[in-house]
């Protein structure tokens, strides 16, 4: 016994307050840091249910418009039926959507599906006829690493 125990008092005593204020700071950086984590994922949650909304709105437009039912055709002759400036708008809609599932699974929040799903997605859609030839015309304006992603799920 060395008198370490018998010390505690009396150093409590003396230094009670810086103490206190310790372990205030210390709780209250750890009720900061858990707000943070929950805001967080409520903003992903909410993040995530818009872009499903969106998703939703998007494919639907494809359905009711009855111009747009090339889009999802595997072979379109261009020549004789070129592309139509509904077409181009809507698959440049589809393009932007494509990409903020992009960034979302980039920087580490849920998507809509698995990255690897997502690359099938984009393999399967940018390789039909009408999405291909306004890829091609307007991939340069994008993204560059997006571009390579999407490249990159071609191959």
């Amino acid at each position: 016994y060395d008198g370490t125990v018998a010390a505690l008092p009396v150093w409590l005593n003396q230094n009670w307050f810086p103490l206190l204020q310790s372990v205030g700071i210390i709780l209250g950086l750890l009720f900061t840091a858990i707000t943070i984590r929950r805001d967080t994922k409520t903003r992903r949650t909410t993040d995530l249910l818009t872009l499903v909304e969106q998703h939703r709105q998007l494919w639907s437009e494809l359905h009711r418009r009855p111009d747009l039912r090339r889009v999802r055709a595997k072979e379109v002759d261009l020549l004789s039926a070129p592309l139509t400036s509904g077409e181009e708008e809507f698959l440049n809609l589809v393009f932007v959507h494509f990409y903020t599932n992009w960034l979302m699974a980039k920087g580490g929040a849920r998507s809509l599906v698995p990255i690897e799903a997502f690359a099938a997605d984009v393999r399967g859609f940018f390789s039909l006829a009408l999405p291909k030839a306004v890829w091609e015309s307007t991939r340069d304006g994008r993204d560059p690493k997006f571009v390579q992603f999407v490249e990159r799920c071609l191959v």
